[in-house]
């Protein structure tokens, strides 16, 4: 996926943040990765279904960078 992509959902979700929008990467074959933009706010929340905790942005662009390089580790070339 494209980091321009990346980008482009996660601004819908920050549009509509009044709302519960979430969008859901699969990492490999063993981890989810899911993104949202907490309600009524600009601040986007990170989960992995592999790690306890959620990571924070306040930025598209550093949320969207950090997805792309999760999305991105798991290949090879």
């Amino acid at each position: 996926m494209k980091l321009e992509d990346i980008k482009n959902l996660l601004k819908i979700s920050c549009n509509f943040n009044i709302s519960s929008i979430s969008h859901s990467f699969m990492i490999g074959e063993e981890d989810i990765v899911t993104v949202k933009c907490l309600k009524e706010t600009f601040i986007l929340e990170v989960t992995s279904s592999k790690q306890s905790k959620a990571e924070y942005y306040l930025s598209i662009d550093q949320a969207a960078q950090a997805l792309y390089e999760k999305i991105h580790s798991t290949k090879t070339d």
